[in-house]
C-alpha cells in the first residue's frame, strides 16, 4: 500500500518569465509503484527520505539508491527508478524555466550526477 499527495500547476507565460516556475509537487510513501521507464521535457527533484531501491542510470548502469538520496531527472534524459519492496518515502518537486540554465551552470543542478547521496545536508 502506497500514500500519495500531489498537486500540478500550469503557470503562465508571463509566470514563466519570471525564470523559473513550479510544475508540480508532491509526497509519497510506501510501496510505490515503478517510475518509468520515461523522458521529460522539464526537471524535477526527488529526494528519496527513508527506504532504498533503485536508479537506471543513463549510461545504463542500474544505481542502488539508500535515504538520504536526491535523484535529478533532467530534460530529455531518460530515467527509469522505483523503491525496493519495503517502499520508501518521496518529496518531488517539477519545474521549468531559463534559470535552470543558470543553475546548472553554477553546479546546482547536476545532469552528469543525476543520483546525489545526501549525507552531509
Amino acid at each position: 500500500m502506497h500514500h500519495i499527495w500531489m498537486r500540478f500547476f500550469t503557470p503562465s507565460a508571463l509566470h514563466q518569465r519570471l525564470g523559473l516556475a513550479c510544475l508540480g509537487v508532491g509526497l509519497q510513501h510506501g510501496a510505490l509503484p515503478t517510475v518509468g521507464p520515461r523522458t521529460l521535457d522539464h526537471h524535477v527533484a526527488v529526494v528519496i527520505n527513508s527506504g532504498s531501491g533503485w536508479f537506471a542510470a543513463p549510461d545504463g548502469r542500474r544505481l542502488a539508491v539508500t535515504a538520504p538520496s536526491l535523484i535529478w531527472l533532467t530534460p530529455g534524459t531518460p530515467h527509469h527508478y522505483g523503491p525496493g519492496p519495503a517502499g520508501w518515502d518521496e518529496n518531488f518537486v517539477d519545474f521549468t524555466g531559463p534559470a535552470t540554465t543558470t543553475y546548472t551552470e553554477l553546479g546546482y543542478i547536476e545532469p552528469d550526477r543525476p543520483l546525489v547521496p545526501l549525507t552531509d545536508t
